[in-house]
């Protein structure tokens, strides 16, 4: 932090502390309270307690929980000679897996418009979020009956064939859990698949380089789904082509197929000097 913005901090006789109550209204006011601690981290650099204090209207103490907890989770680090605070590099890593969500699109967007203006059908681009997947893009088909993705909705990454191709190109170990977690699943999910099952199919998936199923998630839906990848390998995202089963045939799919490789293989080559993944 510069000596102008120290100075321009609020002195601690002019701060009134803000108690943090137990009750809901409480953690919820401790939560952007973390969140004005980030914010001021991300524009300061190290600062001490008692600037953070003073510039977010709180207590010492309360701001010292704060930083514990945000200390915890790996978020910020302290150091030990000087006492003050940073921004750790898991933030660094957070906004480096936004950029790439944002360079994967960039790049994307010119190829699904080919593939959509050439086939006619809907195309979608989507990430993985946690253990599930959400479509971030999508160009929609020209035909009046056409399949529709919501965007910004999570499904579970065992449903559908971007999940598939999603999960047949995780790391190891992020597969080895999610294959762990299915019995669970399967008791709150009585459609998911059991655990031999889906091993089989995200080989197949793997063996082809891509995933194509009629009916699979969406009664009436047929979909080809392949990866796009970030260095060093790692699926980066998932491009999707999909439509009514009546017009999207299996013959139909498998025509798609090689357009479809040829695309995401453009795709990863983009993403691969940039260094990003997703």
């Amino acid at each position: 932090m510069t000596a102008v913005e120290r100075n321009a901090l609020p002195k601690a006789s002019e701060r009134r502390p803000v108690p943090v109550k137990a009750d809901r209204g409480g953690s919820a006011l401790a939560v952007e309270r973390a969140a004005d601690v980030l914010f001021l981290l991300a524009r300061l650099g190290d600062v001490s307690i008692s600037e953070l204090a003073a510039a977010t209207d709180s207590s010492a103490s309360a701001v010292h929980r704060i930083l514990t907890a945000l200390r915890n989770k790996g978020l910020v680090e302290q150091d030990p000679d000087t006492q003050h605070y940073e921004l750790s590099r898991a933030v660094l890593r957070l906004a480096k897996s936004l950029s790439s969500r944002a360079d994967v699109r960039r790049f994307a967007v010119p190829h699904m418009h080919r593939l959509r203006d050439r086939f006619g059908e809907t195309v979608t681009l989507s990430v993985r979020s946690g253990s599930g997947r959400v479509c971030i893009q999508q160009v929609e088909g020209t035909h009046e009956i056409r399949w529709v993705s919501e965007i910004g909705r999570v499904y579970p990454l065992h449903s559908g064939v971007t999940g598939k191709v999603l999960l047949a190109y995780s790391d190891a170990k992020e597969l080895a859990a999610y294959l762990q977690s299915l019995e669970s699943r399967r008791r709150r999910e009585p459609d998911a698949p059991d655990r031999a099952q889906l091993v089989d199919e995200l080989d197949k998936v793997r063996a082809a380089g891509y995933a194509m199923s009629d009916n699979d998630r969406v009664a009436g839906i047929a979909a080809i789904s392949a990866p796009i990848f970030g260095p060093p390998g790692t699926v980066a995202a998932a491009l999707t082509m999909a439509g009514p089963s009546w017009r999207c045939t299996h013959d139909v799919l498998e025509r798609w197929a090689p357009h479809l490789r040829a695309a995401v293989d453009e795709i990863t080559g983009l993403l691969a000097p940039t260094g990003d993944g997703v």
